[in-house]
């Protein structure tokens, strides 16, 4: 019996993640790092047991140079699904990831679905979007495996969704850069591998203590 997969990757680290920045909508480029992970993650898709069909990527820059670096050996059909794009952090675009932690960002978000008092997206917001846009992709294209490449908290509010786990800012679910997470979906989703980056050499890793994320409780 041939089974539907559905893979996350992280987009690899940028210049925002180097310099401890939350950039949820904010565009920030990769950095020389980051164009290792995404190399990194393409050379170990080239190998992977499940064929995939195409890939579909956040608009932000950051997902979409790690979709074509990932691409790269792959040659799939590469699409811009516009809900895979990251939490928009509002007024909180571009502070450093320190505040966010002494705010307690994640813990509400851990606790409360509706909270935005940052004055951006709720995690009943992402959550709706996410949920619309997997749901959207997995009816239009439905015996294909899909690869998404997207941000830390748009795919743990993914995983959520598909895992029908709580909260739904599945913090459980947060990825580090160039990291790769496969779901199988049928006959009920199941986590194949979660946030797997063995393919990135240590200097491709977050420095052992440094977040990987903005969201991280």
């Amino acid at each position: 019996m041939n089974h539907r997969h559905l893979m996350f990757i992280r987009h690899g680290e940028t210049q925002a993640n180097q310099q401890q920045l939350a950039y949820g909508v904010t565009e920030s480029p990769l950095n020389e790092k980051g164009i290792g992970q995404a190399q990194a993650t393409g050379k170990r898709l080239a190998a992977w047991p499940t064929t995939y069909d195409r890939i579909l990527s956040s608009p932000l820059s950051r997902a979409l140079e790690t979709a074509k670096w990932v691409n790269a050996g792959l040659d799939l059909p590469l699409k811009i699904e516009p809900g895979l794009i990251e939490c928009d952090l509002g007024d909180w675009e571009g502070i450093t990831y320190q505040p966010m932690h002494d705010y307690g960002y994640a813990v509400k978000s851990i606790k409360d679905d509706a909270f935005e008092g940052h004055g951006g997206e709720s995690p009943n917001t992402v959550y709706a979007r996410v949920e619309a846009a997997l749901t959207k992709t997995l009816s239009r294209y439905p015996n294909e495996n899909i690869i998404c490449v997207s941000h830390g908290s748009a795919i743990a509010h993914g995983m959520a969704w598909l895992m029908k786990t709580r909260p739904k800012f599945g913090y459980q679910y947060l990825m580090h850069n160039g990291a790769i997470t496969e779901v199988r979906l049928d006959p009920e989703p199941s986590v194949l591998t979660l946030n797997d980056y063995g393919h990135l050499d240590e200097v491709l890793q977050a420095p052992l203590g440094q977040p990987a994320n903005a969201q991280q409780a």
